[in-house]
């Protein structure tokens, strides 16, 4: 019964096997009559021989580890030797069975692909050799018209006439997409398995090979089911060919699909690969970086990064908690069931300690359920706490996209978790090596992905007191020590020029009196830095700053002291570094070393090297900015047991909060605030926002490190001072705490402590520039007493001028006095007093405020 529509359908293709012949005999006198002018206008193959197509270049870690590439074509070369015949096989059974029998064009090809569009009556089906997809490949003619296949053929041709089945086979192997941007068998095997591909199995050559026919749509990562199906089709043809055996083949067919990692994981170290990227484009241009395939190594620790990245997370969340409960960002999309619909970011799968997205199902009560990817999770008021919501129900419904921190994953499907946000403020940390200047780690932002912008190179902020270090070098390399003492009180520094008055006032609103250089440091006092940066010159200060590698244009004004001037993290970490170098500063870096594609060194990194202070001022910074930590602003840290100094820093309003601190070998920097300036909050100090970032990052360091001390050098010794007056110590006169301090030699004080020298400390600030005689008495010169009794009114003289009583906030003092002759009433030149009233100028307590004119 069938028979008639076989006869049919045979009559019916004779017409079509006709038009074929005819098609087929024209398309042969056509390559003949037309290939020697075609071949006018073709590329000459022979260039394969100085094959260069364009390579990526690959970052290292200083382990040995790629970090990154930077590419137009990701792909890296690989020798015919290095590939393994599992995939030549794969490729030949799969591509083009004939691949040895012919000489470039296969006639059976084109006649079942003639036969083929002769019934769609178009142009569709392929019949390419391997050797034609190569010609394509490397011509980049993409049409399918008849020309562009003639074409291909006479290229195909050509090539097979000047290369080898093997070279063209290297050429195909080096030349072909693979997905993910990856050209070429090794770029693709290092992203989709992590390996070479001399390592390649057979389950991993199959499914490559099945990829090549549309890499996107059959890429592992986005669609499995289909790169499995492929792979089993790819095998299936090997078996038929001869390539391999049934059983196998089913073996490989049935292995569970492994790759190397999840394509959607995000890469370490982003913001110090995009640092390097700008490097080696100013020094090499875009050609090299993106087509010439360099190899270059860095200084990056990846350790160190994972640390910081984590150090960072830490610290802004805690931070962002702070700040208040934000509201819910983002919903299920309208129309979806809550139930069902997943987020993106579950494609990278879960993990214990991951922040991921959330969906709310239910809201019930004291409690939100939340599912994530195949776990659901509770939210109850322990874990909303931060938000001060009395319960979840006040801050989330159901549909509500939350972010929530895995805290475990069980077996029964259930999930511990607690709510999170993603922080609104940003941060930036830097890890470097002060000896090499190599920058281990650097963290420009909480998340590259939302915001490029490096904040510990690109961004200048006002640094605070982290700039004070600099002034207080700057004094012990000038003779100061740090036992010198400065008379903390209200001060006006005035401009003699434009009679700008500048007054500083302490952060913690009080005015400490006389402070020792170490004092004055550890509790960041911002009169007595002015006061010092007055003393010691500003120009010397910016000659120290700029030795020390400071490359801002710093200005020779009073608020200098206190950082009014905006300089970079990476700046500032290194020039604390230096210091920790024995005051030899060596120049940042991230890349030691570059090589081109065969090997061959570009260039070997040598950082400029110059000596900033002497080992003696820097080891002084070192005891005193250790103080810091055990005594003063930074002691939050004091816990860590290792040899380590840093400074605090906080700009006016809180828009800036710094940390900068180091050990003998390693300098961290932490810079935190927001893009936009504008306050972190009136309590978020350099102390409190800053450093519990830093100190994250140096638990986790040191935990993996040696204890190293500080070196001290020749030239510094060691005497035993009062604390409170600077001086040499006597016990015996009451003269308590006693301290170890350190002092380059020969600048030891000489004189003793005394207990009329305490008594002073005890006496309001505005005494404590006057000294007891043997009597007991406190000397005051008359002009400066007339001067005190004028504009303070919380002094009295007694009846006889015998006596003075100070009164104020509660106490009440009355000391003998002696009047003695002459003395600085701290009047004005009479060309300022005309100009400006002093009387004016005032502390927070109401008294009358000291006047010094700049001098520059």
């Amino acid at each position: 019964m069938e028979l008639p529509k076989l006869n049919r359908l045979r009559k019916g293709l004779k017409k079509p096997y006709l038009v074929l012949a005819c098609l087929v005999l024209a398309a042969a006198v056509a390559g003949g009559s037309l290939g020697y002018f075609m071949r006018l206008d073709l590329p000459d193959v022979r260039v394969l021989e100085d094959y260069n197509p364009p390579l990526m270049t690959r970052v290292y870690a200083v382990d040995g580890r790629m970090v990154d590439t930077f590419a137009e074509q990701r792909r890296i070369l690989v020798d015919y030797q290095d590939i393994p015949r599992s995939f030549l096989e794969a490729l030949i059974a799969t591509e083009d069975t004939g691949f040895y029998d012919h000489t470039g064009v296969g006639m059976r090809g084109i006649v079942r692909a003639a036969l083929s569009d002769l019934r769609k009556m178009r142009l569709e089906e392929g019949f390419s050799t391997i050797t034609m997809q190569l010609v394509r490949s490397l011509t980049n003619r993409r049409q399918k018209t008849i020309q562009r296949k003639l074409e291909e053929m006479l290229l195909a041709l050509e090539v097979e006439r000047n290369y080898t089945k093997e070279e063209i086979l290297q050429f195909y192997c080096n030349q072909v997409y693979m997905g993910h941007g990856r050209y070429g068998l090794e770029a693709a095997a290092r992203h989709y398995f992590g390996k070479p591909a001399r390592e390649l199995t057979l389950g991993e050559s199959s499914l490559l090979v099945g990829v090549i026919q549309r890499p996107e749509s059959l890429t592992p990562y986005r669609h499995p089911e289909r790169a499995v199906q492929r792979r089993a089709h790819v095998l299936n043809r090997m078996v038929q060919v001869g390539f391999l055996d049934a059983d196998t083949a089913v073996q490989v067919r049935d292995e569970p699909l492994a790759l190397a990692t999840s394509r959607s994981r995000k890469k370490p170290a982003r913001y110090y690969v995009e640092e390097v990227r700008r490097w080696l484009k100013a020094r090499y241009g875009d050609t090299s970086v993106y087509k010439e395939g360099l190899e270059v190594r860095t200084t990056l620790d990846l350790s160190l990064q994972t640390m910081a990245d984590q150090a960072m997370d830490f610290g802004l969340r805690e931070l962002d908690k702070r700040q208040g409960w934000r509201g819910v960002t983002a919903r299920v999309p309208e129309g979806e069931d809550p139930g069902l619909w997943s987020p993106p970011s579950w494609d990278d799968g879960l993990e214990v300690g991951a922040v991921v997205d959330g969906v709310v199902t239910a809201v019930e009560g004291s409690r939100a359920d939340v599912r994530i990817g195949e776990y659901t999770g509770s939210l109850r008021k322990a874990q909303i706490a931060w938000t001060r919501a009395k319960s979840p129900g006040r801050i989330l419904s159901t549909g509500d996209l939350v972010r929530v921190r895995l805290l475990e994953l069980n077996e029964d499907g259930t999930a511990g978790i607690t709510l999170e946000q993603e922080p609104a403020v940003e941060a930036a940390l830097v890890a470097l090596n002060p000896a090499s200047g190599e920058i281990l780690a650097l963290s420009g932002g909480f998340d590259f992905d939302r915001s490029e912008w490096n904040r510990a190179t690109q961004a200048r902020r006002q640094t605070g007191s982290a700039f004070k270090p600099f002034v207080f070098a700057t004094a012990l390399a000038n003779g100061w020590t740090l036992s010198d003492t400065i008379l903390d009180e209200p001060t006006v520094f005035l401009d003699p020029r434009t009679l700008e008055p500048y007054q500083p006032e302490n952060f913690s609103n009080t005015y400490y009196g006389t402070l020792t250089v170490r004092t004055a440091l550890e509790k960041s006092a911002n009169i007595a830095t002015v006061k010092l940066l007055d003393q010691v010159g500003y120009n010397n200060v910016l000659d120290i700053a700029k030795r020390l590698g400071i490359t801002a244009d710093l200005r020779p004004y009073p608020s200098l002291g206190l950082g009014a001037f905006e300089i970079s993290l990476l700046e500032l970490t290194s020039a604390y570094g230096t210091f920790a170098n024995e005051g030899v500063r060596v120049e940042p870096h991230f890349v030691t070393e570059v090589r081109d594609s065969s090997g061959a060194v570009l260039s070997r990194i040598e950082p400029r090297v110059q000596d900033a202070v002497s080992p003696q001022t820097a080891y002084l910074m070192n005891r005193c900015l250790a103080g810091v930590i055990t005594d003063g602003t930074g002691r939050r840290a004091s816990n860590i047991q290792r040899a380590l100094a840093g400074k605090t820093g906080t700009t006016d309003g809180n828009t800036d909060a710094w940390f900068v601190g180091y050990g003998p070998d390693l300098a961290v920097g932490v810079w935190v605030g927001f893009d936009a300036k504008k306050s972190l909050g009136s309590r978020e100090t350099g102390a409190l926002a800053a450093l519990p970032i830093w100190k994250h990052f140096m638990e986790a360091v040191t935990t993996e490190r040696d204890d190293v001390e500080f070196r001290q050098p020749p030239g510094i010794t060691v005497v035993a001072i009062d604390r409170n007056t600077g001086l040499r110590a006597n016990p015996a006169a009451g003269c308590t705490p006693v301290f170890s301090e350190v002092f380059a030699a020969g600048s030891e004080p000489t004189r003793y402590c005394s207990r009329s020298a305490h008594r002073v400390r005890e006496l309001p600030y505005s005494l404590q520039r006057y000294e007891f005689n043997e009597d007991g008495e406190l000397e005051i010169p008359s002009v400066e007493l007339d001067a005190l009794l004028a504009v303070n009114l919380s002094f009295q003289l007694s009846a006889d001028g015998r006596s003075l009583t100070a009164s104020g906030a509660g106490n009440r003092v009355t000391v003998p006095l002696r009047r003695i002759p002459g003395g600085d009433a701290g009047e004005l030149p009479a060309r300022i007093q005309r100009r400006v009233d002093p009387s004016e100028w005032v502390g927070h307590d109401g008294r009358r405020a000291r006047v010094i004119l700049v001098r520059r």
